[in-house]
């Protein structure tokens, strides 16, 4: 994995090239961070946030799903952040938050659509037991009635707690179940800041084993721009996998000014694609060779 000095990059990013983007770190954001208030209760992060530290709600990504599953589950937690346990046994109240997703979609610039009634199922309560500080359950989901078409996802709220405030950040979450795209897999990937602007921190590189997740109807991301900055690159592949139709790059903290250059090749059979695109005023030539199965 390409590797940098973070703390001399950041200078150099700063005095010569003014940007505001960062390279990728490990920074821990959400409720389980040190320094989170306490005595709230919240959605516990049970994976890594997909959306961005702006982003008005937090967002996962849990799994992505067959299109013909008839059934899957996954687990979510909420947690009572408190001094030390909970103090007794403490009720919380769910529900669906379609409004939530409405928020995020125009703060971010999405495209997600809440799921329809008749596609999940859940508990609409669950209890922290007095002496702990959390408590799991399942919510259900049946791909096969999915919208294809959509960028499906569910946005979970905490209503209610008998003990303990409601988190204003993490009292809401959004769990994005993208159908599984052809191209989702791990991949070898060159990369190579050719053209435009010349930034010395991407350059000309190589890196195996880099994951490619499906993230809506033919969207998948990877993480870090050019496997270099913190953030994410969306490619959007059309229906027939013939082409890549549009990009996306966000930037830490934001999207950025992008367009594709060209499309070089896209061979569904062999999973391999060069594309070429700049963001702001980057030039990079990448190319994507599948290599195997995410874990």
């Amino acid at each position: 994995m390409k590797k940098f000095n973070n703390k001399y990059t950041a200078v150099l990013v700063l005095l010569t090239m003014s940007l505001s983007s960062c390279l990728k770190d490990d920074t821990i954001i959400g409720p389980d961070a040190p320094g989170a208030l306490k005595n709230i209760i919240e959605l516990k992060n049970q994976s890594a946030i997909k959306s961005g530290a702006t982003a008005p709600y937090a967002m996962y990504i849990p799994f992505t799903l067959e299109p013909t599953s008839t059934s899957n589950e996954f687990e979510v937690a909420v947690q009572y952040a408190g001094a030390e346990t909970a103090p007794s046994d403490i009720t919380v109240n769910l529900a669906t938050d379609a409004a939530a997703i409405t928020t995020y979609n125009a703060k971010e610039g999405t495209a997600l659509a809440q799921i329809a009634a008749t596609s999940y199922s859940f508990p609409a309560s669950v209890v922290i037991p007095k002496g702990q500080r959390e408590a799991k359950f399942k919510i259900t989901v049946k791909p096969n009635t999915f919208d294809a078409t959509k960028e499906n996802a569910l946005a979970l709220k905490i209503t209610s707690a008998s003990t303990g405030t409601i988190s204003g950040n993490f009292g809401t979450a959004i769990y994005s179940m993208p159908l599984k795209s052809i191209w989702q897999g791990l991949y070898t990937v060159h990369i190579n800041n050719n053209y435009g602007t010349i930034d010395p921190n991407i350059g000309d590189f190589v890196e195996e084993d880099v994951p490619f997740a499906t993230v809506g109807p033919n969207k998948l991301q990877s993480t870090y721009v050019n496997r270099t900055y913190s953030g994410w690159v969306q490619y959007q592949f059309s229906g027939d996998n013939s082409t890549i139709s549009g990009i996306t790059v966000f930037a830490s903290p934001s999207i950025r000014v992008s367009s594709i250059e060209g499309v070089d090749l896209v061979d569904p059979v062999n999973k391999k694609f060069t594309i070429r695109f700049t963001w702001l005023g980057r030039g990079v030539t990448e190319t994507w060779t599948r290599t195997g199965d995410l874990p």
